[in-house]
């Protein structure tokens, strides 16, 4: 026996026959144990505390909740890894799931095709005002020959054409 038990033995008055004593209602018993009248009468319904005509013997009464409560403790100890180690990762997965949402709702994330259309028109673009380059090129510099041109043309389409190809 700890000393914390040997503790409670001595508020209950020790022994473990423990002569029947005074008897209190639901009401008076939740103001000793801090619980509610309807919690009082779900454990009297458990069958963890005794009733007798809707009374409670007060001694016997507190001692068998504490029993209960240390039942409920020990079984607390004795839980499997596994089982806990399941309830860690389910717990991980929705605060996940929550942040995600959460994110999604600041506008934080943004839906992967919304993305891929918008780089998708952005490049096309690019690759215009690339292909554009020799017909400019062109305009401004009169002197270039269309050999000269072309070869502008080739180097940005194989420019473009590389570009494509880096990961």
């Amino acid at each position: 026996m700890t000393a914390y038990d040997a503790e409670i033995e001595a508020v209950l008055g020790g022994g473990t026959e423990a002569p029947s004593g005074e008897t209190v209602t639901a009401a008076e018993l939740s103001e000793w144990l801090n619980l509610s009248t309807a919690r009082i009468h779900a454990l009297a319904r458990e069958g963890v505390m005794p009733r007798t005509d809707g009374r409670f013997d007060l001694q016997l009464t507190i001692r068998a909740y504490v029993e209960h409560l240390r039942a409920g403790q020990r079984g607390r100890q004795f839980t499997d890894p596994d089982l806990n180690a399941e309830k860690l990762r389910l717990a991980r997965a929705n605060a996940e799931k929550i942040e995600l949402a959460n994110a999604k709702t600041r506008a934080a994330l943004v839906p992967v095709a919304e993305v891929e259309s918008a780089w998708a028109s952005v490049l096309r673009d690019v690759r215009a005002a690339m292909l554009a380059i020799p017909a400019r090129v062109q305009q401004r510099l009169g002197h270039l020959t269309a050999h000269d041109v072309q070869m502008i043309d080739r180097e940005v389409r194989d420019a473009l054409e590389e570009a494509s190809h880096d990961d």
